[in-house]
């Protein structure tokens, strides 16, 4: 049996109506797409499928974590991911002809089988943030990142901040170029 098996949707066996689906996007569904950003994660996805004539709403909702690299300190952190999406399926006779647009794609009348997991995939991938910083120090020690790295860090900031004012201090002792200019009336 496929990783993917339990996010393919039957159709055909579908009638009209709301169908609930609790599945998992986990260590094994992430390595089943090459190239995956993402080797581990562990996050819960209820998918609720509203069948109706001409389309399928697919409603998604999913919360967990994704191992991933903090921006701050480097370290592995399992970072935190919650949302919902929506996902439209229309039926149209001309499905291999009308491109995806957003949240809305086309199906044939006669397609039996419906595999949603790329588009589980994407959703929760595009539930990291651009940048992954990863509160470091917020709950109790033992931290999940890098405190070496926290550490230099701190330390060149307060190094920078030092730099910065001493550069402000010597900038007051310059004359200015427009200083010759307050002379002329």
């Amino acid at each position: 049996m496929s990783v993917q098996s339990p996010f393919i949707l039957p159709l055909s066996g579908l009638s009209q109506g709301i169908y609930q689906y609790d599945l998992t996007v986990d260590d094994e569904f992430f390595a089943s797409f090459p190239d995956a950003p993402i080797q581990r994660g562990n996050v819960a996805l209820h998918l609720r499928v509203d069948r109706q004539q001409r389309q399928l709403i697919l409603d998604f909702e999913f919360s967990g974590t994704i191992r991933t690299e903090c921006d701050r300190c480097l370290a592995g952190v399992d970072f935190p991911v919650e949302g919902q999406e929506q996902l439209i399926a229309k039926f149209s006779t001309e499905a291999e002809h009308l491109e995806e647009e957003g949240e809305l794609v086309y199906l044939h009348p006669d397609t039996s089988l419906f595999n949603v997991a790329p588009y589980a995939y994407e959703i929760v991938i595009l539930a990291l943030p651009m940048i992954r910083t990863f509160d470091c120090r917020s709950d109790e020690p033992p931290y999940p990142c890098d405190e070496e790295m926290l550490d230099r860090i701190d330390d060149s900031v307060d190094e920078s901040s030092d730099i910065d004012a001493s550069r402000d201090d010597d900038d007051d002792e310059k004359p200015s170029p427009w200083d010759a200019l307050k002379d002329l009336k």
